[in-house]
């Protein structure tokens, strides 16, 4: 019996270095291969494995009720737009959540907040002339860390200490924004006599800070506990009584198709965090726009496989994933120039190939190419990044265009003897 928990979560797959694969994926096929039994478990089934279902290739079995009984848990979502309006915050924090998390520590609960950014600061800014210090080796602002004095890369990891002074100008350089430190500061501000840590990133994994963090937590020895994702992972903490999203927004702004997707999986994964053992939980949002589809769905009765079947119908409208197979290529040179040529001329091959001409747009469309295009931090490490996306129908075709595709790509490289690091991968995050 191979047994994958929370089949749907992104750390499964394998983006560098090669061979990038889902581990998911690969159990699958090592069960088939050894006639092995497979168990995918989640609360959040991912889209492919509701697709599996769909044909056939998996059995979908429902689990209705909870171990500990039924979900008590109540799910509150602030419009911090408007509660902006009205002078109703404070920081990061709405006047709604602060009252809600005090009844949740006069009750003796104890509070879990998500913040999705490490740092004191994703970025600082200077006051008088408007500067934004960024890395001198990637297209990316520089985080504060002010437990460490100072400014770092989340890319490649520079950095340099901060004195808050402005190198153009001399002015004053201000946090844009709040990370998990300071959020951890605005807690202990606006409740001096309760016990707060954090969780995130910077903490090694598996380290002993984290795991005292979370030893402490789960008896009682932390009030309120601030993390990154870290906490919406499968924890179960016995006193917990409240969890809120602080800044919800910044979960659906990425340019993916799979964002709506990931989002409902993070919220219904924290959602599950509370009301575990028969008590009664509540479950807060901190959002500036309540009207979106997936804070209705949650703060709903539904479960989230009724949004994923509305999300599956648009997929298969344009021919998106997981009724088609993405490969992304991607190519990195240290010299701009010869970055963006040589993807031009990759993609002009690929559309020859195909003979396409034309982006995803219906299930007619066997192969489409989109690109060569720059990515949101389109220079990592002093290499500059073009992205091209190739999306092939799954039908018989399938096989016989991944292996042109993949001949083309390493035909390619060695008639231009490419100096730019070409590399494939297919069903990319």
């Amino acid at each position: 019996l191979v047994i994958v928990d929370e089949e749907h979560d992104n750390s499964y797959k394998q983006e560098t270095p090669a061979p990038r694969y889902s581990g998911r994926d690969t159990a699958m096929m090592l069960a088939r291969f050894h006639g092995a039994d497979l168990l995918l478990g989640t609360a959040t089934p991912s889209l492919e494995s509701l697709y599996n279902c769909r044909t056939g290739r998996l059995a979908k079995v429902m689990l209705r009720e909870r171990y500990f009984g039924d979900d008590r848990t109540v799910v509150e979502i602030v419009n911090t737009a408007e509660e902006r309006r009205k002078r109703g915050m404070k920081g990061s924090f709405s006047y709604k959540l602060i009252d809600r998390m005090k009844e949740a520590l006069k009750g003796g609960g104890q509070i879990l907040l998500l913040r999705s950014r490490k740092s004191y600061s994703p970025a600082v800014q200077c006051s008088r002339c408007g500067k934004i210090p960024r890395c001198p080796h990637c297209d990316v602002s520089l985080s504060w860390h002010r437990d460490e004095g100072r400014l770092k890369c989340h890319y490649c990891g520079w950095n340099q200490p901060f004195n808050a002074v402005c190198p153009d100008c001399g002015g004053h350089l201000e946090p844009l924004g709040a990370g998990t430190q300071r959020v951890v500061e605005e807690v202990s501000m606006l409740f001096p006599d309760a016990r707060v840590a954090r969780i995130d990133g910077d903490m090694i994994s598996g380290s002993a800070g984290e795991e005292a963090v979370i030893r402490d937590f789960s008896q009682g020895l932390i009030d309120i506990l601030v993390g990154t994702q870290i906490v919406t992972k499968g924890f179960d903490f016995a006193r917990l009584s409240l969890v809120a999203v602080l800044q919800a927004d910044s979960l659906l702004g990425f340019q993916d198709l799979r964002a709506d997707e990931k989002a409902l999986q993070i919220l219904e994964q924290f959602r599950g965090r509370v009301g575990r053992r028969g008590q009664r939980g509540l479950f807060l949002i901190q959002t500036a726009t309540p009207e979106h589809p997936v804070y209705k769905y949650v703060a709903s009765e539904q479960r989230s496989d009724d949004l994923a079947e509305t999300i599956l119908a648009e997929r298969f409208a344009f021919g998106y994933p997981p009724f088609s197979r993405i490969i992304q290529i991607t190519l990195r040179d240290s010299d701009e120039g010869s970055a963006t040529s040589l993807a031009a001329a990759l993609a002009r091959a690929i559309r020859s190939e195909f003979g396409t001409a034309g982006l995803v747009r219906n299930q007619a469309d066997q192969v489409s190419v989109l690109g060569p295009y720059a990515p949101a931090v389109d220079t990592v490490s002093n290499l500059y990044i073009r992205l091209i996306r190739v999306s092939m129908m799954k039908n018989q075709t399938l096989m016989d265009n991944k292996r042109r595709l993949a001949s083309l790509v390493s035909d390619f490289g060695k008639e231009n003897r490419c100096s730019a690091q070409l590399s494939l991968d297919v069903d990319p995050l």
